[in-house]
């Protein structure tokens, strides 16, 4: 993995450390968890749970954390540049037809490579599949292509830019952005807003997909992306099991409940 992306999730546990005394009061409740799990794991072989927290200690990313309890962060989890490009540009895509469907296309859909934006007599082709991303400290920039009537040789692009956090100043899920992204002026100010949720929408997606293969809660459902962290060399996301206020339940009857 890149020294520096290394060196960006190093930095973001040095500042989560330092928010660890505001949590010091749930530190009863994370006892009382674990004094609570089922039988049936205290049941599992010492030597297994040994060498299982060996694994953990030494691949931290290799397994996801199961039974986290509620409101506990885990590791942060980076994802080098390249990788974190490929998933922003697919969550385009998947973005693009779920809009079209109104459902998330399974894993194996062939995903559109342009959305087609009408709303009476203004319309807007993006070619979401030629877009080009672009991470940065605190930054992450999309390039969209786009084509209309009113454009030069009817072709033209779009720049949305997202500030998010940085190692060393996290600023959780709270995100930023310019009044309308960089491009022509006849594009941004009718497309501008829904260019820049497209893109921000991408971006959330790629964080709740990372935390869910994080791990789990206690209660068995996948944790949540509590923070952004943008470098040159890549993403990180710390995952986070819900609150217990906001907790997820399955009943025996596969009906989730809040």
């Amino acid at each position: 993995m890149d020294d520096e992306l290394r060196a960006a999730a190093a930095d973001f546990r040095g500042a989560l450390a330092r928010l660890d005394h505001e949590l010091a009061g749930a530190s009863a409740e994370v006892d009382a968890e674990r004094a609570a799990r089922p039988a049936a794991a205290a049941r599992v072989d010492a030597n297994c749970k040994a060498l299982l927290a060996v694994l953990r200690k030494r691949c931290p990313a290799l397994l996801p954390e199961l039974g986290v309890p509620p409101g506990a962060p885990v590791e942060p989890v980076p994802v080098p540049a390249d990788s974190a490009v490929a998933l922003i540009a697919v969550a385009l895509r998947q973005q693009v037809a779920a809009a079209a469907t109104g459902r998330t296309p399974p894993p194996d859909a062939q995903l559109p490579t342009v959305a087609l934006w009408q709303e009476g007599a203004d319309a807007l082709l993006v070619e979401v599949a030629s877009c080009k991303i672009e991470l940065g400290a605190g930054e992450v920039t999309v390039h969209l292509p786009v084509r209309c009537d009113q454009l030069p040789n009817f072709v033209g692009h779009v720049t949305v830019r997202i500030l998010v956090g940085t190692a060393d100043r996290p600023t959780g899920l709270f995100a930023a952005t310019g009044e309308r992204p960089e491009g022509p002026a006849v594009v941004v100010q009718r497309w501008g807003d829904a260019l820049t949720a497209l893109v921000w929408q991408a971006v959330l997606d790629v964080a709740h997909s990372v935390a869910r293969h994080a791990g789990t809660d206690s209660d068995g459902a996948a944790l949540v992306p509590v923070a952004i962290v943008a470098a040159r060399a890549g993403l990180v996301v710390l995952p986070q099991a819900r609150h217990s206020i906001d907790r997820v339940v399955r009943g025996v009857d596969g009906v989730v409940r809040g």
